[in-house]
């Protein structure tokens, strides 16, 4: 091109970016002779969806600290995942501080959101929910109440997630399919099977909502938790064959090792094979089901039929 505009080079770095060639934009970013608050952010954009959250945030240091250019709500808003990713509370009040000496939180609900999230995804509820509890009614919209609830629900915060749940629907919104979501998850973690087997029932009657197969996978995770096997496989069949997978299945396959239940595990495993026979992870839980009863030469067997399929299985590793 004989003329370019930030405009043209903005353009060809989200084209970068958005086929994963982060890098090569970076590349291309260094080489603009004006960089607008769009191309900073563009960049910090690529490496948080990239999973290279160290990097976005040290060029969002950059463009503030070194350059000088003010973000704009939409560069907080990509920058806040990478800030999650790492788990940083101390960035992240740093970044909140920012955030109300600019006036970001007065004027934007959803920079008011993504903190409340932020907070809970570093870990410190307490200032998630704080934070929650300062904000006017009449400024918290169903994204509000659904942070704070799947802040409490990741938490493992299952009572005060219900509490949560149950003060939005009193304050006149509507329940959406994350809200249920969120709370279905914090019942499951939280060993409140009775109040998720409602909260289903009321997704599907009371706001006439479709589950989908996270819905699904949530309960049968809980009812598994809590041993309660012929429900949740009862659930699992219930599932419509268009949406239904192996993941669900392989939730049950957990709960039957768990608790040692040799006759619904082999037909949850069935069903699994039947979808996908490659994953070794589905034998070898079959045969720790076995051994854990007793039946050592079926477990033997299972070993072996393992290794005749060559199935694989991921090994596990450590940090430490």
């Amino acid at each position: 091109m004989p003329e370019r505009s930030t405009v043209t080079w903005n353009v060809f770095i989200s084209g970068l970016v958005r086929w994963g060639e982060v890098g090569l934009a970076h590349s291309v970013f260094n080489l603009m002779p004006v960089r607008s608050v769009v191309s900073w952010t563009l960049v910090i954009d690529g490496y948080t969806r990239a999973n290279q959250p160290m990097k976005a945030i040290a060029l969002y240091r950059k463009m503030v600290g070194v350059d000088g250019i003010e973000p704009t709500e939409v560069t907080l808003l990509t920058i806040f995942p990478a800030i999650a990713n790492l788990g940083s509370i101390k960035i992240c009040q740093s970044v909140h501080g920012y955030v109300e000496k600019r006036g970001f939180n007065a004027f934007d609900i959803r920079i008011t959101n993504a903190l409340i999230d932020l907070y809970a995804k570093c870990g410190c509820i307490e200032s998630a929910s704080r934070f929650f509890k300062e904000i006017p009614d009449r400024r918290k919209n169903s994204v509000s109440w659904t942070s704070a609830i799947s802040g409490f629900a990741m938490n493992g915060m299952g009572r005060e997630a219900v509490e949560c749940f149950e003060s939005m629907v009193k304050a006149g919104l509507k329940p959406n399919h994350v809200t249920f979501l969120s709370v279905l998850n914090a019942c499951s973690h939280g060993g409140l099977v009775e109040e998720g087997l409602e909260f289903f029932n009321k997704m599907v009657k009371d706001y006439q909502l479709v589950p989908e197969i996270k819905h699904y996978g949530c309960l049968i995770d809980m009812l598994g938790r809590a041993g309660r096997l012929e429900e949740a496989e009862k659930v699992a069949l219930q599932v419509p064959l268009e949406v239904t997978n192996a993941v669900i299945w392989r939730t049950l396959i957990g709960a039957c090792n768990v608790y040692n239940n040799v006759e619904i595990g082999q037909r949850v495993t069935k069903k699994v094979l039947e979808m996908e026979r490659g994953h070794g992870g589905d034998y070898v839980l079959m045969s720790n089901i076995l051994t854990g009863v007793g039946r050592f030469k079926d477990a033997e067997r299972i070993r072996e039929v393992l290794d005749k399929r060559i199935a694989f299985k991921l090994p596990g590793y450590s940090f430490l």
